[in-house]
């Protein structure tokens, strides 16, 4: 067993998930059939990596296919939103005129936003149907893995950029080696996942989500943190968004945080059980801009 991230291997066995269970998860609250992906796979098994604190699932192989995705984007509305917090904050991260790179682009809405800003941006999709529709738009969309490219452009983008793709790889070192090798030196690396702390919500450790066969990994600030220490890189800024910007958040996280404390501590539990929704929605409001919400971006400098 060797890390994702790192290659070594200082794992370490967190918890493991039913199959059963995640297959009943997805079929329960999205509608959505999985089973294909787990013939002959009792259990996954959640490791994290000693060395930066990411966790990632076992067996390696239990990622959604295509249909997988079509299924989810067919029964779930909202499930690839137009307005991204972390696009807005790249953008104001970009130079003008900055040569760009965006690793999984889909059919192109960031590419069209940067376009606005002036920026020189090309990106690469496996999703020809994605491809496609941005290249009507007018945009440079190319078929390509990221180390394919890298090996033919090597050192030629100002910024490299990622966003809700890293967590759904599962050879993270191979992507990351790949992501810096296209960039200059001084160019910064950009990316964009979910906020594991350890688990979405802090406490939403069955978030349907979250679960294989839609993530691969875990990532969190600390794991971000880690990485200049097995890359050329040094972090320049790692935010996680507010709580506040989470659709539906006042009530996914107190849900998650009261089913964790059922399990662990059951009084405390059956009180915030007892709590009516109005009231502890307004009492998260009030805070929410002190928790930590959905995502993290993390910005990095190439050495």
């Amino acid at each position: 067993m060797r890390s994702p991230v790192t290659g070594g291997n200082r794992v370490e066995l967190i918890t493991t998930f039913p199959t059963e269970s995640i297959v009943k998860i997805y079929e329960k609250e999205l509608n959505v059939d999985t089973r294909r992906f787990f013939k002959g796979v009792p259990a996954v098994e959640l490791y994290e990596c000693s060395d930066t604190g990411y966790r990632f699932y076992y067996p390696e192989g239990i990622l959604g296919d295509g249909q997988f995705y079509a299924d989810l984007n067919k029964g779930n509305e909202g499930y690839y939103p137009a307005d991204k917090w972390e696009h807005k904050y790249a953008i104001s991260q970009i130079n003008h005129g900055a040569k760009v790179l965006e690793i999984g682009s889909g059919d192109g809405f960031f590419l069209e936003q940067m376009r606005k800003a002036s920026l020189n941006a090309i990106g690469l999709e496996l999703n020809l149907d994605a491809i496609a529709k941005g290249e009507k738009k007018g945009l440079r969309i190319y078929n390509e893995m990221i180390e394919d490219h890298a090996a033919a452009h090597p050192g030629e983008y100002d910024v490299v950029c990622c966003f809700q793709v890293l967590e759904h790889i599962y050879n993270v070192k191979s992507f990351l080696d790949a992501s810096i090798k296209a960039l200059k030196k001084g160019g910064k690396l950009i990316i964009g996942v979910p906020n594991n702390n350890p688990y979405l919500f802090k406490q939403d450790k069955w978030h349907t989500l979250n679960l294989p066969p839609h993530h691969a990994g875990l990532w969190n600030r600390r794991a971000f943190t880690e990485l200049q220490k097995f890359y050329d890189v040094t972090p320049q800024d790692i935010i996680v968004e507010p709580l506040s910007n989470t659709k539906s958040f006042a009530k996914q996280w107190y849900l998650a945080q009261k089913n964790y404390y059922k399990g662990t501590k059951p009084v405390l539990g059956t009180l915030m059980s007892l709590i009516p929704s109005p009231v502890y929605k307004v009492f998260v409001k009030l805070f929410s801009r002190w928790i930590d919400g959905f995502n993290i971006v993390a910005v990095f400098t190439k050495n």
